[in-house]
């Protein structure tokens, strides 16, 4: 069907080469990237929002309602972070001025310190309204700001339902049922004040007889304490007793048994005694006839020695007499006679010395004992006399010893009796003291227990009766503090009652301030239209303009020279363009500059970059496939540069070209020299963009120098404009 217009034939010129097919695709997707990506950049800004960056200041100190603490800015604060309608960063007052300032925050909302006690005042009696304090920088982004502002009319409707439901349930319900409580309360605490009186009495007479109970306690613990260590003393003397009347009765029955023993020899003695004395006769009789003997034998003795000394003598003379006869004969020649007479004094001698004749000393010595035994004969005859007699003696007290042997046997088996039945007496009376020390023991530990019960039953009895005191002394008190707390309820006027309900109606309010305003939309978009209008200023200029003049081509002048050829006479229709859009916008349309000097030397600066951008992509690509790449780039800039709504609210691949393409730069630079606040973000984009211009032109320079050569393709483009 083709065939037959011409269209057809037009179309048939796109089919030699790449490039006219791929302009080709140009043209019919240009009309889906204009609508497919301004669709997908702004599908759902408003949906987005929990990308925009805010910062959150919670710098409420607190305070209390009533005796319950009160940390509204806290509640506050946990709501917007749960409600997760913005990118809400909580930080420092000091973070948050800065971030809204250099645009790390679109805007910041505060919590001032007296927050909760502006709350709490609903009840008091200078009710105030709290606030929030919102810091909005139009030069971060107007669109921003202006959405931020709806924002926080919704947080604020939020905020004030929340806390003025909160407001209303804890001052005015309460203020409510408790002037009712109040009067209930006081009619209790004067009941309670009466029978705190009854208490009291009763309390104090309690107390007394618990003083009494305890000081009788004390004495028995005190008597059952003697009581108890007599009875320890009896039963250790019950126990000696018992051991000392066993020893007792065990001595008194050996005693007995000796006494019986001693009765028994005593008499036997007495017999033995009269016995001696019979036999004792003789022996007197035998030692008076020894007596008599010896004195016979004395004499008898003197007066053999007498005659002893008379023979020895008589002897002496005759052996003497013999041997001188003996002598004589033998002189004589008579020898036998001299030898008979010499043998009768040997015989002699031999008899003489046979008899064994005591000598004189022998004799001597005999004499000299004669008077002792003389002595001792006497001794001996008055001795027997006296054994006699004494034996006499001794027989009659042997007798008396017999007779009282025999009873004092009776009176120790009398007594072992006795002891016998004092042990088992004193073994009982030993177990009985025995339990009477047990029970005493255990009387002195009860009675101890009985007095320190009593005595903390007294104790407790006099705090019972002070509490009561106390009881009757704190009813009072609370009766007259609820009187007094019921008359301190608010009896609000009607101007305060108005200003309470003004309060609690909207309790929560907000205190906006800017740190740089725009006066309305125009101002606000101002810096996005500018840039916009600028590039499509370009393009025109470049539509009409050659952006390498073939007559500086096919001179020898350097690439640089070339491209300044062509560049300089598109910027001075760019000044143009600034000094006419400027003027117009100013005084025309109203809009106010917040540093004129600064607009326009930043917006020449654009229109300069812009120019040399889209002089690069001409030289560089050709005037046709140049102005589609100007278009595309158009389009991407449009919609990346956040110049309407905040790039955060775009998909994540335009938030990814914002800072590679100029325009984000020319948009951020204009909002601070229109709307004011200018900081290191001004600078960065000067900077930006003047790096953008140098480097297109030194590109331009040198595809320029490249362009001196002239290809067929050159002579014949496969696709023209």
């Amino acid at each position: 069907m083709l065939s037959f217009t011409s269209t057809g034939t037009e179309l048939r010129r796109f089919r030699r080469g790449l490039l006219p097919r791929l302009a080709v695709g140009a043209m019919v997707l240009v009309p889906l990237l204009y609508g497919a990506l301004y669709l997908w950049a702004f599908w759902d800004p408003t949906g987005n929002l929990d990308r925009l960056p805010v910062a959150l200041v919670d710098a409420d100190e607190g305070s209390t309602l009533g005796d319950e603490p009160l940390h509204a800015g806290a509640q506050v604060t946990d709501e917007l972070l749960d409600s997760d309608d913005l990118d809400w960063r909580v930080t420092d007052a000091d973070a948050a001025a800065a971030g809204v300032a250099d645009g790390t925050y679109y805007f910041a909302v505060t919590i001032p310190s007296d927050f909760s006690a502006d709350i709490a005042s609903a009840g008091g009696d200078d009710p105030t309204d709290a606030r929030i304090e919102v810091t909005y920088n139009d030069a971060n982004s107007f669109l921003a700001s202006t959405l931020g502002r709806t924002a926080m009319a919704q947080v604020q409707s939020a905020v004030s339902s929340s806390i003025g439901e909160q407001a209303v349930d804890r001052v005015l319900v309460g203020l409510g049922s408790a002037r009712d409580g109040f009067a209930t309360a006081a009619d209790g605490a004067l009941t309670l004040r009466a029978a705190s009186g009854d208490l009291s009495s009763g309390a104090h007479q309690v107390a007394d007889g618990a003083a009494s109970a305890a000081d009788g306690a004390s004495r028995l613990a005190d008597g059952s304490q003697t009581l108890a260590a007599g009875t320890d003393s009896l039963a250790g003397g019950a126990t000696q007793l018992a051991s000392g009347a066993a020893t007792l009765s065990d001595g008194a029955g050996r005693t007995a048994t000796g006494a019986a023993s001693l009765a028994d020899g005593a008499g036997r003695l007495a017999q033995g005694a009269q016995d001696a004395v019979s036999s004792t006769v003789p022996l007197v009789d035998g030692a008076e006839a020894v007596s008599a003997g010896v004195d016979e034998l004395a004499a008898s003795t003197r007066t053999n020695a007498a005659a002893s000394q008379t023979l020895t003598a008589a002897l002496r003379t005759l052996q003497a007499s013999l041997t001188t006869v003996a002598q004589q004969n033998a002189q004589a020649g008579d020898l036998a006679t001299a030898g008979g007479i010499q043998q009768a004094l040997t015989t002699l001698g031999t008899t003489v010395e046979g008899l064994h004749l005591p000598t004189a000393a022998e004799q001597q010595a005999a004499l000299g004992r004669l008077p002792a035994l003389e002595q001792g004969a006497r001794d001996l005859s008055a001795g027997a006399a006296d054994l006699h007699a004494g034996l006499g003696t001794l027989a009659g007290k042997a007798g008396e010893l017999a007779s009282g042997a025999s009873q004092v046997a009776d009176g120790t088996q009398q007594v072992a009796a006795g002891a016998s039945q004092l042990a088992d007496g004193a073994g009982t009376l030993s177990g009985g003291a025995t339990q009477l020390r047990s029970g005493s023991h255990d009387l002195a530990d009860g009675a101890a227990e009985l007095a320190g019960g009593t005595t903390t039953l007294a104790q407790g009895a006099g705090q019972v009766a002070d509490g009561t005191d106390q009881v009757g002394d704190g009813a009072q008190q609370l009766a007259d503090g609820l009187e007094d707390g019921a008359a301190q309820i608010p009896d609000d006027s009607d101007a305060t009652r108005a200003d309470r309900a003004e309060v609690l109606a909207s309790p929560v309010a907000l205190d906006s301030s800017d740190v740089a305003r725009a006066e309305g939309f125009g101002e606000g978009f101002a810096p996005f239209f500018i840039p916009l209008a600028l590039f499509v200023g370009a393009l025109i200029t470049w539509l009409l303009l050659r952006p390498v003049p073939t007559r500086a081509l096919g001179t020898p002048a350097a690439g640089w020279r070339t491209a300044a050829a062509g560049f300089l006479p598109a910027l001075a229709i760019g000044v143009a363009q600034v000094a006419v859009m400027l003027g117009v916008i100013h005084w025309g349309v109203g809009l106010q500059l917040d540093t004129a000097v600064g607009t326009i030397a930043f917006t020449l600066l654009v229109a300069a970059t812009f120019l040399a951008l889209q002089q690069m992509l001409m030289a560089v690509l050709g005037p046709a496939a140049g102005k589609v790449a100007v278009l595309a780039l158009l389009m991407l800039q449009l919609a990346s540069s956040g110049g309407t709504y905040p790039v955060e609210t775009t998909p994540a691949f335009f938030r990814a070209i914002h800072p590679l393409l100029p325009m984000s730069y020319a948009v951020t630079g204009l909002r601070q020299t229109i709307t004011g606040g200018a900081d290191g973000r001004l600078w960065l984009s000067v900077a930006v963009l003047g790096a953008v211009l140098v480097g297109s032109l030194a590109i331009t320079s040198w595809r320029a120098g490249r362009l001196r050569t002239w290809t067929l393709a050159r002579l014949h483009p496969a696709l023209s404009i």
